[in-house]
């Protein structure tokens, strides 16, 4: 049983190293994007998340979907402004 944990948690930490560096490619210079446990964090400005988080999350979405259509986790992303004041999180599900 411990053998299929591990093989489990192997997939989600694959897919979530990934998932980080398609969006560091995605994204470019408008935010950085790093590990957070099995969580992709992605820090932008104040002034983005104010005014691109819609733009942003369709951009996201549409990128994982086109480069991993079958998943088999499910995919936590959470966007901070630079000053940590702002956040968003959001999941990405598994393919059915």
């Amino acid at each position: 049983m411990n053998e299929m944990i591990t093989m489990a948690e192997i997939a989600a930490r694959t897919l979530t190293v990934n998932v980080i560096h398609l969006l560091k490619s995605e994204i470019g210079e408008q935010g950085i994007v790093a590990a957070l446990g099995n969580q992709v964090l992605i820090s932008i400005s104040k002034a983005d998340f104010e005014q691109k988080l819609g733009n942003l999350l369709q951009k996201i979405y549409g990128a994982i979907d086109q480069h991993f259509p079958v998943r088999q986790d499910h995919l936590s992303v959470v966007i901070r402004d630079t000053d940590a004041r702002y956040e968003n999180v959001f999941k990405i599900w598994k393919s059915v």
